[in-house]
Order: C-alpha cells, then sequence, then structure tokens
C-alpha cells in the first residue's frame, strides 16, 4: 500500500447525473429533475455535511418555473454553501458540434440566470458526459468567469494519452488556461461501488505524481436520482475507520482549491489542443440534426443582426425575449445526447419541432426587419427591384438566385408607357419573358441567367452579386436582352468543365471528378474528386472503440451525366449515380467570374450500418490538415483518424513543388478524416437509434435505422496558393451557410439611397460573428474572432456606429466590446 493511501484527502461529490433527453424524452426528463432535486433536498436536510453539485441552468428553470417552492428550498442550500451550481451552462452540450457563438450562449444564459436568481454565479465548468472537448474550451470558460473545468470523457489510455497524470492546465489557443481534471472512472457511484472507491481511489494510477488530493463522486444518475442514504452512510462509517485514508463531504469548487494548495514535487503538464476522441460515430450520427442545428445557429446570428439595424437606425423596439426563448430552445437541442445523434427517434421528432420553432422566430424577425428596411429604400427606378441582403459584416460576392417574380411588372404600373416596365396586362404574373436583363444600383448591367425553379417546369434567374457589408443593394430587372460582352471563359460538356481558373474533367462510369487543373499556375490538384465511397459499418451509434473507417465495400456508379445549366453567369453537370438501392444527384458549377467550385448533392440514402463518404484524393504533399472549430480551428495528423470539425477543413502543402492548399466547404457536415494526400467527409451513417454496445442489432429487432431517405447538402472547393490562412477561409465558409436575401420590393420612394452598408470591418482576419441588443442594458454588443493566430489590428465602421472603433487582437482572441450607443464609447 502507497504511502499516499493514509495522507491523501478524498472528496466526494454528491451528484446525480441527469440526462433529460436519452432512452426517455424531455417530458420524462423534466420529471426526473424534479425527483433528483426533491431527493437530494432531503439528503442534505439529513445530514448537515452533505454537499450537492448539479449543472444545468435550464434544470433550475424548470424548477423555478414549475415548483417554485423547491426553488426557494434549493436557493436556501445555495446561499448556505451546500447546493452548488456547477457546469456554468445552459445544458452540458456537445462539446464538439455547437459553433462558438453556441457555447458562448450556453454560459450567458446560464450565468445571468445564475446570477439573477441566486447572486452568484458557477465557478467550476463540468461536462462530465460529454464525447470530446474543443480545444477553445478555456477561453470561452475564463471569459465566462470560470478558472476550473472538470469532464470524464476522453478517458486515459484508452481514448487519450495524459503525459503526466489526468488533472493539468488546459490551454486554448489564445494562452487562456484552466486547471482541468479526467475525473477517475465514472460520475455515478452506489453504495457498492463508494466501498471500492474509498479503498482505491487515493493509490489510482492516473493520480498526477504526489497528488494528495483526490476527486471521487457518489449518487446514482443518468436518469438521475442523486445521493441515496446507503452511500451516505458508506461515507460516514469510512470516516470513523481509522484504516481509511480521510474522506470529506465537498463541492467541486471546493476539490479544485484543495488541490491548488496541495504541495507537489512535479509540476502539472500543460494541454495546448483539443480533449478527443470517445465516439467519432457521433460526429456524423442522425444528419438531420446536425444540418438543422447549423441553419438554426446562422438564422439566430442573422436575425439579431438585423434586428439590430431595425433597433438602431429604424427606431424599432428590439425582439430581446424572442430571441432569447429561440437560443435557448436550440441550447437545450445541442445536449450531448440529442445533437450527437444518439437519442431515441422520437427525440428527433420533438427536436424538429424544437428547433423549428427557434428557426421560424429568427426567420419573422429576419423578415420584419428586411420588409422594414425595404420600405424605406428608393425602388422608383425603372424595372422591377429585388433588394439584396448582405446579412455579414463584410462584402460579398455571391450567387443569387431570383423568384421568377421578378419578370412580374408592377399592379401600380400596369398601364404605364416605359418601354422598361413590363406590362402585367400583357405577359401576366407568371408567364417568363424571354428577353431581360438586370442592372446594379449605379445602372451597371450585370449578367444574368435563367436556371431551373422550384417546381416542374419551374425556374430561376441567376446572377453574380457584389453587396456591401452587412448591407444591401438595388437590382433591377427591365425588358429587352442586352448583350454583355465577356472577358472571361466559361464552357461545359457531358464530361468537363471550364473557366478561366480551372479545368474539371469527369468518369464518365462512377461521375467523379478525373481532373482538376489549375489553369493559371499549370497544376494538376486531383488524381480523383467527389468520389461518393460507401463502407461497411457495424458499430453502434456512437462507434465504440472505432478510430477511422476504412473498410471499403462499394462506390456508386453507372452514372449518367447532362449539362443541366449553361449561360452568361454559370454552367452546371448533374451526375446520377447509384450503390445497390441508393441514388445520388451530384451537381457541379463553375462560374464565369469567381473561381469557387460549387457542387449540390441529393443522396437517396437506402443502407443499413454503412456509411457514405465523400472524398478527394489530392496531389499535395507533406500537408498539414487544419479543421475549422467552435471560433477557432484545429491541426490534426493526417493518419485516417475519425476527426471533428465544422464549417470547413483543409489541405496544405505543395504541389509539384509550389505551396498551395485546398479548402472544402460545408453546410451542414461534422465529420472527416485525412490520409496522406487524401481527404474524405462523412456524409451519412445508417445504425440504429440508440444502439449501444454492447447489445446486437439484427433484422428483427424493428428498431429504426438513421438517416434513410433523402438528403441535400451544399460544399465548395477552394484551392489556393500558399496556405488556407491567407485566403479569408473562414470568411467564405460562413457565407456559404449564411447566403444572401433576396427580397422582391414594389416601386415606391424612399429616404435611404439604392445601395449602403450597416457596418464593417476592414480586416480579413477578424471575423465579426455577433451584433446584438445587449443584456443588461441599451447597449450594442459586438464579438468577433481573430481567425489565423496572428497580432492583428481592425477597424469597425458603419453606420450603427457614431465613430470607427479600432480593436487589437493577439492571436486566437474572441474579443466581445460593449457600445454604449449615445456616446458610442465602448468597453
Amino acid at each position: 500500500m502507497s504511502n499516499n493511501y493514509k495522507t491523501a484527502t478524498l472528496h466526494m461529490i454528491g451528484h446525480g447525473h441527469i440526462d433529460p433527453t436519452w432512452l426517455w424524452d424531455w417530458r420524462e426528463g423534466y420529471e426526473e429533475v424534479r425527483a433528483t432535486f426533491r431527493s437530494a433536498l432531503d439528503r442534505l436536510a439529513e445530514d448537515p455535511d452533505v454537499r450537492f453539485s448539479a449543472s444545468s441552468a435550464c434544470f433550475y428553470d424548470w424548477i423555478h418555473r414549475c415548483d417554485p417552492v423547491m426553488f426557494e428550498a434549493i436557493k436556501k442550500r445555495v446561499a448556505e454553501g451546500r447546493w452548488e451550481l456547477a457546469g456554468g451552462m445552459w445544458i452540458e452540450p456537445d462539446c464538439n458540434i455547437p459553433c462558438g457563438e453556441a457555447f458562448v450562449r450556453q454560459g450567458l444564459y446560464a450565468q445571468h440566470f445564475f446570477k439573477r436568481h441566486f447572486n452568484q454565479c458557477a465557478k467550476v465548468g463540468f461536462n462530465p458526459d460529454s464525447f470530446g472537448h474543443t480545444g477553445q474550451l478555456p477561453q470561452f470558460l475564463k471569459k465566462l468567469g470560470m478558472h476550473y473545468y472538470i469532464y470524464m470523457r476522453p478517458m486515459p489510455v484508452v481514448e487519450m494519452d495524459y503525459p503526466n497524470g489526468t488533472t493539468f492546465n488546459w490551454q486554448a489557443p489564445d494562452g487562456s488556461q484552466v486547471l482541468t481534471t479526467n475525473l477517475l472512472e465514472d460520475y455515478n457511484a452506489d453504495a457498492t461501488l463508494l466501498e471500492e472507491r474509498i479503498g482505491r481511489f487515493t493509490t489510482h494510477e492516473h493520480l498526477n505524481p504526489g497528488q494528495t488530493q483526490v476527486l471521487a463522486f457518489f449518487g446514482v444518475g443518468n436518469h438521475g436520482g442523486g445521493p441515496t442514504k446507503s452511500a451516505m452512510q458508506v461515507i460516514r462509517n469510512a470516516q470513523e475507520d481509522d484504516s481509511k485514508p480521510k474522506v470529506e463531504f465537498a463541492t467541486l469548487h471546493e476539490y479544485m482549491q484543495a488541490f491548488q494548495k496541495q504541495d507537489r514535487n512535479v509540476p502539472l503538464a500543460t494541454i495546448a489542443h483539443d480533449l478527443q476522441n470517445h465516439a467519432r460515430g457521433c460526429y456524423s450520427a442522425h444528419a438531420g440534426v446536425k444540418q438543422w442545428m447549423r441553419q438554426t445557429e446562422h438564422a439566430l446570428m442573422t436575425a439579431e443582426r438585423m434586428a439590430s439595424i431595425a433597433w438602431l437606425d429604424l427606431k424599432r423596439a428590439y425582439p430581446k425575449d424572442q430571441l432569447e426563448e429561440a437560443w435557448k430552445n436550440l441550447l437545450y437541442n445541442q445536449f450531448h445526447d440529442i445533437l450527437a445523434g444518439t437519442s431515441l427517434e422520437i427525440t428527433y421528432t420533438h427536436t424538429r419541432d424544437q428547433m423549428g420553432a427557434a428557426r421560424h422566430t429568427a426567420d419573422t424577425i429576419i423578415n420584419e426587419a428586411l420588409q422594414c428596411l425595404a420600405n424605406e429604400i428608393d425602388t422608383t427606378a425603372a424595372g422591377n427591384t429585388a433588394v439584396l441582403f448582405n446579412p455579414l459584416p463584410w462584402p460579398v460576392h455571391q450567387r443569387v438566385d431570383l423568384s421568377p417574380i421578378v419578370e412580374r411588372a408592377l399592379d401600380t404600373a400596369a398601364d404605364t408607357e416605359d418601354p422598361n416596365v413590363i406590362p402585367l396586362k400583357t405577359f401576366g404574373p407568371w408567364k417568363a419573358y424571354p428577353h431581360l436583363h438586370i442592372v446594379d444600383s449605379n445602372e451597371n448591367p450585370v449578367p444574368l441567367q435563367k436556371t431551373r425553379g422550384d417546381k416542374v417546369t419551374g425556374s430561376k434567374y441567376t446572377l453574380m452579386a457584389q453587396v456591401p457589408a452587412l448591407g444591401y443593394s438595388c437590382f433591377h430587372v427591365r425588358a429587352g436582352a442586352q448583350s454583355i460582352a465577356h472577358t472571361q471563359s466559361l464552357e461545359a460538356s457531358t464530361t468537363h468543365l471550364e473557366n478561366d481558373w480551372w479545368r474539371i474533367e469527369l468518369d464518365s462510369r462512377q461521375g467523379h471528378i478525373t481532373r482538376l487543373l489549375d489553369k493559371q499556375n499549370n497544376l494538376e490538384l486531383l488524381t480523383q474528386g467527389n468520389y461518393l465511397v460507401v463502407l461497411n459499418d457495424p458499430s453502434d451509434t456512437w462507434s465504440h472503440g472505432i478510430k477511422g473507417f476504412r473498410d471499403e465495400v462499394g462506390c456508386f456508379e453507372k452514372a449518367t451525366a447532362r449539362i443541366v445549366e449553361e449561360g452568361d453567369v454559370l454552367a452546371t453537370i448533374q451526375v446520377k449515380s447509384n450503390y445497390r438501392e441508393s441514388s445520388a444527384i451530384q451537381e457541379y458549377t463553375l462560374y464565369r467570374d469567381d473561381p469557387r467550385i460549387g457542387i449540390h448533392l441529393k443522396v437517396n440514402w437506402q443502407e443499413a450500418y454503412h456509411m457514405l463518404k465523400i472524398g478527394w484524393d489530392t496531389t499535395i504533399e507533406a500537408g498539414t490538415t487544419t479543421y475549422d472549430t467552435a471560433y477557432g480551428h484545429q491541426v490534426h495528423e493526417a493518419n485516417g483518424e475519425e476527426c471533428p470539425g465544422q464549417q470547413w477543413f483543409d489541405l496544405s502543402g505543395t504541389v509539384a513543388g509550389q505551396p498551395y492548399g485546398l479548402s472544402i466547404l460545408n453546410d451542414s457536415k461534422y465529420a472527416f478524416d485525412t490520409l496522406n494526400q487524401s481527404m474524405r467527409m462523412t456524409l451519412l451513417r445508417s445504425s440504429a437509434y440508440a444502439h449501444h454496445d454492447p447489445a446486437i442489432y439484427t433484422d428483427d429487432c424493428d428498431i429504426a435505422i438513421m438517416d434513410q431517405g433523402w438528403h441535400s447538402m451544399n460544399f465548395q472547393l477552394l484551392p489556393h496558393t500558399t496556405d488556407w490562412k491567407e485566403w479569408a477561409i473562414p470568411h467564405r465558409a460562413w457565407e456559404l451557410n449564411q447566403p444572401v436575401i433576396p427580397l422582391v420590393e414594389s416601386a415606391h420612394p424612399g429616404t435611404r439611397p439604392a445601395q449602403d452598408s450597416m457596418l464593417s470591418c476592414d480586416h480579413d482576419h477578424v471575423l465579426v460573428s455577433v451584433i446584438k441588443h445587449a443584456e443588461n442594458d441599451n447597449g450594442l454588443i459586438l464579438r468577433a474572432y481573430e481567425t489565423i493566430g496572428k497580432d492583428t489590428e481592425a477597424t469597425i465602421k458603419g453606420s450603427l456606429l457614431f465613430r470607427p472603433i479600432i480593436l487589437s487582437f493577439t492571436p486566437h482572441e474572441i474579443k466581445t466590446i460593449a457600445i454604449h450607443t449615445k456616446t458610442n464609447e465602448y468597453t
């Protein structure tokens, strides 16, 4: 027996882990919170030394709403220091998939709730059951007032190597550090298990050298429950047994402080990367919930920007309460067993409705703000006006699809003799006029192309629009063809696409790319690309114990190709292919005056216990792989392991001795792998709902298989010289995920010009993500982050501000400033 056995102190944390949604729905989880908190109050009343720690402000909000008497009892115990407000987040979220702003809101709404109702905030970040932890979390935690973090996964040895014990300083890319503990074994312990742990935890193999302060949990969890009388008695017995180590009831914060004060012979290690990997299948399980999440996150941030314009420029009330409620609907569904795709099938019906409510709230706020803004724009210029709104605070050059309604003349102009107006009485509201042209707000002609619409034999009109930062520009559709002399080339056949930047050649049997030539640098970039590969995936929903997916069993083939669009703006080849009962429609688009390579994919997936990946075999040598993460990025080895990411991933190295890279952007995916020169993205996984090892799935289980049916997704390929950092790749990814919003507007006078920008940032290495009303006063909040890891100074200016604001960013810094709207002073 080690000498540490008798000199150590075991800090016993009373806890009842609660999964509010998992193998039950949220309504059952609601009651489980009530029952657990009631039981915890009873245990605290029985023993004056017992402490209880519980996370998730959402749970306290539920009690506040439905049981005010219990809520007051909890407040009393919190004030006494015996009930610990832990976690500092609205829920215990998945810690890989939420965007950076979602992590901010998890903490913002939680800490505000705790401060408002308990007059204190959580001091310890606590996500014991999450399946991995993004590398920016220490910065989020520090800015939310938490200096400690406790979690369980990844576990030592089997999932991650810890250099010097499982307590360490965890460092974010900006240098922020939090003292972090990987808790030993588990967050649950009944009386029997507790007796075993008291006997061995103080000599546990994963303690730090010389560690004398040790963390342990007691209580029933997962479906709640909390501390039990029998477990409390085990602790009392141990306290009276001289042969046992010292055992104390404690809170998480008390433990972390005790650890800091102890004498240590060996300094703590510093870990400066994300904490991975536990369950790699969670990065891709249930494609639907991932896509809903991405769309709703962007919709809410856009709603806040547009509501800020309506508030500051149009003097309309800011919909603060509606936005907060929508965010909380979203945040609840970032719970790790929901967003990871590991819950029951019924969960995703509820999640679809809850996130749908949040998305509808956002869309309503966006639309009202845009309608009010458009009403003040002078749209009396000849023709039918489309107002294009850019909700991002930097200028964009982007494809915009206009409704065929732009063909329609205005009722008020039906009898006009103006040759630039399309007479309603002649052509009717839906008949396509064969000779149209469009001009921008400066009367410059812009290429316009008729493209496919959203109904049978329907059509749209497509242009490439330049729109100012967080602003708008008017475009006017007029009768009569107008020839535009093109200086840039664009051509297509069923086997190739080509413009001034690229030549793409396609395989006639499988439909994937066989050649991607950079014409301006004369470099061959792919040996093959956009190939759809099917892999055998017998793993459970979490993919426990799996590092990568490499068991290829087939590919989509029997391809047929046709040109579906070709004109002044773009050319698109559509390729249809099949694998067994599944089918795919993949569309490749090149633009005449933009280097982005667009890919739209629709898949009718009918496979069980298989995975679908899309891959690109590049010619990039000595490459570094970088993955987008929450307000940051993470470098991973190109070793074929499945890694989490968000809106883009990149491989940068050399091609033919020249610095070169390839960035791949997406609108809904979170799982990637890179092996040597090959990049792949996981599109779909089809395990049964909530299948957990060691259970074996058979055909007679009658449990639904995930991801069956049609799926739609968009990608962009952005090859680039040098590495990704000089090409504003994060900005391009945001543009894919939050495109320009078109609004066809009737003709009317107005006080606003035909083009305007409300706010912009002048630096490509600073991404302004949030513009919103402050929580506690009448100020304006701006949030931005430095994207590449470089000291940067940026100027933010626009009509929403009285004067330009100059901000200095350290590498990887997330900066939030509060602007007083009357004085324009900021902090």
